[in-house]
């Protein structure tokens, strides 16, 4: 045999997992713990030694099985959802001086497609009169940006009448599984023309953790059969069985466990065993009580129940 390095597999459930029971007694897409004899490890009661041999499985509605190989668990860290949020950038204490050309740049960052950040620049310009009114300039802004076909489906600007100024909001992008990928918008702001330098706030995107669409393109890409056959270069004989559970619109508690394949050996290249990671994924604060317990959770912060 081959040694494997960098394994990765990925279950996705959408319901709470008994940890207690094994597969034959699991209900569809349940996520269950066995030892290397197929029984539930641990009955859910305490947590895994370091160095037991245990396999993921899951069975879905038609009563195909995925299994992880059978691996040496060595330790595991959970990941508590954690809401996304977008950036935002907020100029305040811009003034409005008559007969005056302003600009606004405003350049998009978070287009990495080629391995690189691909700039994308928009440029606005806007020019008082002899007798401007108070926010006329931002508020000329904010309309320009939410009118432009390049910008208005990446980002929504408001003018700040209080503050003289304006706030630019980056929008949820299009996304598809294996399609479009999971994006949030990335920019920078640049103005000219203004007689003193504006107040410049910049919260930025976070990510957060476990978002129903991050998770569903783990789980394509883990899985791997489904929308992905360009990886193994010819459509994978086993597709009709994958299913594939992630929902775009759930929210997800995900713990990564750290494992080990402890033979063969004999590796073609390098030495020592195989590194292999099992993702476990379950919507936010579901129950898994027992899963907490086994993964070790349960005494610290608990990741799949709350």
């Amino acid at each position: 045999m081959y040694k494997a390095d960098n394994s990765m597999h990925v279950f996705v459930s959408n319901i709470t997992s008994d940890i207690s029971e094994n597969l034959a007694a699991s209900s569809d897409n349940q996520i269950v713990i066995l030892d290397k004899n197929g029984a539930a490890i641990n009955a859910g009661t305490a947590a895994i030694p370091s160095g037991t041999l245990i396999q993921v499985a899951q069975k879905d509605a038609a009563g195909n099985v995925r299994m992880s190989p059978l691996v040496e668990f060595k330790g595991a860290t959970g990941l508590s959802y954690g809401g996304r949020t977008q950036q935002t950038t907020t100029l305040n204490l811009c003034d409005d001086t008559a007969n005056t050309r302003y600009t606004l740049r405003l350049n998009f960052k978070h287009n990495v497609e080629l391995f690189s950040q691909q700039s994308d620049l928009h440029f606005f310009e806007y020019t008082t009169g002899d007798s401007p009114v108070a926010g006329e300039v931002m508020a000329s802004f904010a309309a320009q940006i939410n009118l432009a076909g390049g910008t208005k489906d990446k980002v929504s600007a408001t003018h700040v009448s209080g503050a003289d100024g304006i706030a630019i909001l980056g929008l949820a992008q299009t996304w598809s599984l294996g399609l479009h990928a999971d994006t949030m918008v990335l920019f920078d702001v640049t103005i000219t023309g203004f007689v003193a330098a504006a107040t410049n706030v910049v919260s930025g995107a976070d990510r957060g953790s476990g978002h129903g669409r991050e998770v569903a393109e783990l789980e394509w890409f883990g899985v791997g059969s489904s929308g992905a056959p360009y990886r193994h270069g010819t459509v994978p004989n086993n597709g009709d069985l994958v299913v594939l559970n992630a929902l775009a619109g759930s929210d997800y508690d995900v713990a990564s466990l750290d494992c080990v394949i402890p033979g063969p050996s004999h590796a073609v290249a390098g030495a020592g065993v195989g590194r292999c990671q099992i993702i476990i994924a379950m919507p936010k604060a579901t129950g898994g009580v027992e899963l907490d317990k086994v993964l070790g959770f349960a005494d610290a912060a608990n990741i799949f129940s709350s």
